[in-house]
């Protein structure tokens, strides 16, 4: 398990209090849950944009920031203008500076700085590797 650093610590903190103040001006009227691609899916609150935004107004850190494709449907029909997708953003990479980050992608990266694929299969075809990180 990584050791977090205290830089690590106070970076994710201010992360979280820029997420935090993105959703200050929010007055959770809702229009932007119609919007949103995962909440039409999943038709659970805590994962519309109204949803997170109470989340990370409360400097909550959970997995559900990572349930969104990061559209932006949501901030096109907020009259006033919240940058959601830049606090969820903002939100997953405080988790990830504090470890909380998903398995699945952190296996992902590992995949793509071994191999250059994200499945961990060596490209028997001679293509271009990924890079990252």
């Amino acid at each position: 398990m990584k050791k977090i650093s205290n830089t690590d610590r106070i970076e994710a903190g201010n992360l979280m209090e820029e997420a935090s103040e993105i959703f200050d001006s929010c007055v959770q009227c809702g229009l932007c849950k119609g919007r949103c691609g995962v909440f039409r899916v999943l038709r659970e609150e805590g994962f519309s944009a109204r949803g997170k935004g109470a989340l990370l107004s409360g400097k909550i850190m959970d997995k559900i920031l990572f349930e969104c494709n990061l559209c932006r449907a949501c901030e096109e029909s907020c009259p006033l203008g919240v940058k959601v997708c830049e606090a969820v953003l903002k939100g997953r990479e405080a988790m990830v500076l504090l470890g909380r980050g998903l398995k699945e992608n952190e296996k992902m990266i590992g995949n793509v700085r071994k191999t250059g694929s994200p499945f961990g299969a060596k490209s028997s075809t001679g293509e271009e590797k990924l890079f990252c990180c």
